[in-house]
């Protein structure tokens, strides 16, 4: 609550006593006060400590210590807040020149952002990893963290992310004196800027290109580029950009060995820089202090003003913050691999698993298909034994059934036979006997003897009669296969094989057709003939396979 009420205050301030209001100030503190949930309060408390980074470094601390309180009491909201705040509040410890503070901030959100794949913060917190080592004097981990920014701005196509990383890129090749690299990769940035119309971000370029012109001995250029962002900077309330433009006119006067000139505008940066909080750009105010008194001979001032820069190069550049920074990039380091050497044996852990499942389940099934197949076999076997033993018993049927038709077919031929025999007898004894009839009585006698033969004769016959049904009933189908793979075949013929399929003799083959053996014999040779069978084939062999 009582961070609440300072922000509040400071909000207050701000309106009422400022002369001329930040039209910027006042839409993103109109934002805060609108705002309805948490989300959007934390949302509008970073917007309004990004600006206040450049303006009030006081108040963006205050801003973000109430946006860290509402995230922690607010933890449904997500963490993506609590890694945007920590990287504000590392910008804001690099600023105040607490560098191992800023790296653990910077290496908290980048921790997030790399779990969450979130390129574009990732690029942010590398661009601003490289500036603090380039505070740290440590220029290749600074060109390696912004090189990996500008790559990854490139790939998003993110205008103003390649923009401020070519500047502080820009600013690497000037520290290290490399003063035409500088100065291609400042043009670069600008050109950036101005495809995209920030005039804040030029503004900023040329604050950096003024110190290169310094550099450089084009002091017409940076005195007029320095006195526009001196302007601009107390136009805009822009702290930083003030104290960065005061320092670039004092070292052009001092080139100019207008020393004392310059002096007042050191004196103006070392002022501001000590009221916000600056400590780096106490370090710069102070050593160049140190050399004006020097220049001018006035050797004591020389020495307290190098003690005071002393006193902040100390705290900023010792070597214990160097291994300390150091120290904790190495440990996130050694904590990102430890973490993505356990997801992988995780993963690995996991894959192992689901070879193993996959392997069971394949072994289940394969178990499973070889039951069924086993299963089926077995049915299947069992039905073509069913199937077989039931074709072998109807076999058997057929053959009992046409072995008794054959014998009741030969019982009814030697009936027919005997019937024959019979009516001949019939016919010689009517002949006999009626030649040598004399009297009625014996006529009678005669005529009863005959009646009495006939009615067994008639018998004979019905028993006869039925010899045709058996015929068709042991031949069923036979004909019509018969006919269709020899059509040729008259009907006489197929009834003369159809006897031979019941295994009749010619002879008893003429009896039944009443037709000489002869007869039977030519036709057999006539059949042989249109069925087109060679000499080594059994015509009754064939027609029982039939």
């Amino acid at each position: 609550m009582k961070h609440r009420l300072l922000i509040f205050f400071f909000h207050f301030v701000t309106i009422c006593f400022s002369q001329e209001a930040n039209p910027e100030l006042l839409q993103l503190e109109e934002n805060l006060n609108a705002a309805s949930s948490n989300t959007e309060k934390i949302e509008a408390l970073l917007a309004l400590s990004e600006y206040e980074l450049d303006h009030n470094f006081g108040k963006a601390e205050y801003i973000l210590q109430e946006a860290s309180l509402l995230v922690e009491e607010n933890k449904s909201i997500g963490p993506i807040y609590t890694a945007l705040t920590e990287v504000q509040l590392g910008v804001l410890k690099r600023r105040q020149g607490l560098y191992t503070e800023a790296i653990k901030h910077y290496l908290k959100a980048l921790s997030y952002f790399e779990k969450e794949k979130d390129a574009a913060n990732m690029a942010d917190v590398y661009h601003n990893i490289g500036v603090l080592h380039r505070f740290q004097k440590d220029y290749k981990s600074s060109f390696q963290y912004l090189q990996k920014a500008l790559d990854m701005h490139v790939k998003s196509g993110n205008k103003q992310g390649v923009g401020n990383a070519l500047l502080m890129l820009g600013s690497n090749y000037s520290t290290i004196k490399k003063r035409d690299s500088s100065e291609y990769f400042y043009n670069k940035a600008k050109e950036m800027f101005v495809d995209i119309n920030d005039q804040k971000s030029i503004e900023k370029v040329n604050n950096f290109l003024a110190l290169l012109y310094i550099k450089i001995g084009k002091d017409s250029l940076a005195l007029q580029l320095s006195k526009d962002n001196i302007a601009r900077s107390k136009r805009n309330n822009e702290k930083l950009a003030l104290v960065n433009s005061y320092l670039h006119i004092s070292s052009m006067y001092q080139n100019q060995k207008k020393y004392r000139i310059a002096g007042k505008y050191v004196d103006s940066a070392i002022r501001l820089s000590e009221k916000e909080g600056l400590r780096q750009k106490l370090v710069s105010a102070y050593g160049r202090k140190s050399r004006l008194w020097y220049r001018l001979e006035n050797y004591r001032s020389a020495y307290l003003s190098h003690r005071k820069y002393k006193k902040y190069a100390d705290s900023l550049f010792n070597i214990e913050n160097t291994k300390k920074i150091q120290e904790l990039e190495l440990k996130y380091e050694f904590e990102r691999e430890r973490q993505e050497i356990t997801q992988k044996a995780a993963a690995e852990t996991k894959q192992k698993w689901l070879y193993f499942m996959l392997f069971i389940l394949t072994l289940a099934c394969a178990i499973l298909i070889g039951i069924l197949i086993k299963r089926n076999f077995k049915t299947q076997t069992k039905i073509a034994e069913e199937k077989l033993a039931l074709e072998k018993a109807q076999k058997q049927a057929l053959n009992q059934q046409v072995k008794r038709n054959e014998e009741e077919t030969k019982r009814l031929i030697a009936d027919n036979s005997m019937r024959l025999e019979f009516k001949q007898e019939l016919l010689d004894q009517l002949k006999t006997e009626t030649a040598n009839i004399q009297s009625l009585e014996e006529m009678k006698k005669t005529m009863n003897s005959l009646i009495s033969k006939l009615q067994s004769q008639i018998k004979t016959e019905s028993k006869f009669s039925s010899l045709q049904d058996k015929i068709q009933e042991v031949n069923k189908g036979f004909e019509k296969k018969l006919l269709e793979r020899y059509p040729k075949l008259t009907k006489i013929d197929r009834e003369i094989c159809a006897l031979m399929r019941l295994n009749l003799s010619i002879k008893e083959i003429a009896t039944i057709r009443n037709s000489s053996i002869d007869a039977v014999k030519a036709a057999r040779y006539r059949i042989r003939k249109k069925m087109n069978l060679s000499a080594g084939v059994e015509l009754e062999h064939l027609i029982q396979s039939l």
